[in-house]
C-alpha cells in the first residue's frame, strides 16, 4: 500500500484537458480516463460523492446550498456567527463536516488524512469533529462595519499560522472576487507540498480553483483557457515531483465539465410577477423574501434550481415550466429519486437548465430595490451563487450586475467530452470510464 495524494481541479474535463500540450505534470501521467460526474455537477455534491461513494440521495448534499427555512434539523449544522439573519432561511458554503450524512470513504481505516481546501472538513458549532486529523480550509472573519478579513480554519490548531508565516496570509481576494486568479491555487500548492512533507498524511485531499474563474468569465471556449491550464501545471510541479519522490500515488482529477451559456433565468422574479413570491421592504427600503408568506422559493445554484413550495403547487409548476433556459423539471418524489436527489433537504420540485443557460437568485425588479450584499461580493448573505462576483462594474464602482456577463455555467451533466478527467499513477479500473460514485472505493483501494 502506498501514500496517496488526490488533486481535485475544478473545471478540468476532457475538452479542457485538450487546450494543454506538452504539459510537464498533466500531460505525462500514464494512466488517464474520464468519469461521469455525479448530478448536479456542482462543487460541494461533487465533493461529497467523491469522498463517501454514495449520491446526494444518501450523502444529503444536493447542492452547494441548503434551504434552511424552518429547518431546525440543518440549524445545529450552520455556521451563524456571521449572517445568522440571512443564513437560518438560505445558506451557501456552509463548511461543517457534519452536514454529510454518509462515512469518508477514509473513517475506519486508520490512515492519517489531510483534506485541504475541500468543502464541508470542519467540525460544526455544535462540536461534531472535523473530516479529517488535518484540515486546512477558509474561515474569513467578518467585522462589524461589513469587511472581510483574510483567514483560514486549520486542525492542527497552529497549522495555518506556521504556513502563513512562510508563505504569507492565504489571498482570499484572489480565491473569489474579481481579482480571482493563479495566486490562490499557488498558495495552496505549496501549502499541499509542505503538509505532504511535514506532516506525511497516508491520504491528502487538495483543491485547486484557478480554471473555474476564466471557465465562467469567458467560457470553455476561450483562448486564455489553455494558458489557465499550463499555469495550474506550473504550480503543480513542485508538489508532484514531491509526491513521486516519497513513494506516493498522485492523482490528478477534475470535478465537472463547464459549459457555454447565453441566457439566464429568474425564476424568483417570476414568482414574484406571479404573486407566488412574497417580499418585504427593510428599513433602508430595500425588497427582501418574505419566506413565510411566500407559496414558493428557488434556491438557484448555477444550472440547477431547487423549488421549495409551501402552497399553490399547480400554479408555481406552471410559471416555472414557461420560463425560457429551462431544459426540463422534476416535479414528482419519484423523478427526484431516480435523479439520485431523494432526500429530505431537496426541493419539492427541481428546474435543470439548458446547457446555455445558468439561473441567477434575482427577485428584484431593477437595481434600486436591491439590499447592499448584492453589490458586493457576499457568499453566505445572498441565497444563491452569483457568478456575477467575478466581475467588476468599473462605472458603479461594485460588483456587476449584468447576467449577460457570465459566459460558463455547470451542473448539466453533459456529452462525454464534458466528463471530468483522471489522471493517475496507478492503473484506473474499468479501463478509466468510472462513475463519480467509483473513486472513493478505488482510492480507498489504493491506501
Amino acid at each position: 500500500m502506498a501514500r496517496v495524494c488526490f488533486v481535485l481541479v475544478a473545471g478540468l474535463d476532457g475538452e479542457v484537458m485538450g487546450k494543454g500540450a506538452g504539459l510537464p505534470v498533466l500531460g505525462a501521467f500514464g494512466n488517464r480516463g474520464a468519469y461521469e460526474p455525479v448530478f448536479p455537477a456542482v462543487t460541494c455534491t461533487v465533493q461529497a460523492t467523491l469522498t463517501t461513494g454514495d449520491l446526494p440521495a444518501r450523502h444529503g448534499i444536493v447542492c452547494n446550498g441548503a434551504y434552511t427555512h424552518g429547518r431546525a434539523d440543518i440549524r445545529p449544522h450552520l455556521d451563524l456567527s456571521n449572517h445568522a439573519e440571512t443564513r437560518v432561511n438560505v445558506s451557501f458554503w456552509e463548511q461543517a463536516n457534519s452536514l454529510v450524512q454518509s462515512p469518508r470513504f477514509w473513517e475506519g481505516t486508520g490512515k492519517k488524512t489531510a483534506i485541504l481546501f475541500w468543502q464541508n472538513s470542519m467540525p460544526s458549532l455544535a462540536g461534531e469533529k472535523a473530516a479529517a486529523e488535518i484540515v486546512l480550509t477558509p474561515k474569513p472573519e467578518h467585522t462589524k462595519d461589513g469587511k472581510t478579513v483574510t483567514a483560514c480554519w486549520s486542525s492542527p490548531s497552529d497549522l495555518y499560522g506556521r504556513l502563513a508565516n512562510e508563505l504569507g496570509p492565504f489571498p482570499l481576494h484572489k480565491y473569489w472576487s474579481p481579482m480571482a486568479g493563479i495566486e490562490s491555487s499557488e498558495w495552496i500548492a505549496k501549502a499541499a507540498e509542505r503538509v505532504w512533507r511535514r506532516e506525511k498524511p497516508d491520504l491528502q485531499l487538495v483543491y485547486i480553483p484557478h480554471l473555474d474563474y476564466n471557465l465562467q468569465r469567458v467560457g470553455p471556449k476561450g483562448e486564455v483557457i489553455g494558458r489557465d491550464l499550463a499555469e495550474v501545471d506550473r504550480v503543480l510541479g513542485p508538489l508532484a515531483e514531491r509526491v513521486r519522490a516519497d513513494g506516493g500515488i498522485l492523482v490528478v482529477a477534475g470535478d465537472y465539465g463547464m459549459h457555454d451559456v447565453r441566457a439566464c433565468a429568474m425564476p424568483n422574479l417570476a414568482l414574484r410577477e406571479a404573486g407566488l413570491l412574497a417580499t418585504q421592504v427593510d428599513a433602508q427600503g430595500k425588497v427582501l423574501v418574505d419566506y413565510d408568506a411566500s407559496a414558493a422559493f428557488v434556491m438557484c445554484d448555477h444550472q440547477v434550481a431547487h423549488a421549495y413550495v409551501r402552497e399553490r403547487e399547480e400554479e408555481v409548476v406552471a410559471v416555472l415550466r414557461g420560463l425560457n433556459g429551462v431544459a426540463r423539471m422534476l416535479v414528482t418524489k419519484e423523478d427526484l429519486t431516480a435523479a439520485g436527489l431523494g432526500n429530505a433537504r431537496s426541493g419539492d420540485l427541481l428546474l435543470i437548465a439548458e446547457e446555455s443557460a445558468w439561473f441567477a437568485h434575482d427577485w428584484w425588479r431593477d437595481d434600486s430595490e436591491k439590499p447592499a450584499w448584492q453589490f458586493g461580493v457576499d457568499i453566505h448573505n445572498k441565497p444563491g451563487f452569483d457568478p456575477r462576483e467575478l466581475f467588476f462594474d468599473p462605472v458603479k464602482k461594485c460588483i456587476a450586475q449584468d447576467v449577460g456577463l457570465v459566459k460558463g455555467s455547470h451542473g448539466v451533466v453533459g456529452a462525454e467530452a464534458k466528463w471530468p478527467v483522471i489522471l493517475s499513477d496507478a492503473g484506473l479500473p474499468q479501463s478509466g470510464r468510472l462513475k463519480a460514485t467509483d473513486i472513493a472505493g478505488w482510492l480507498k483501494s489504493l491506501l
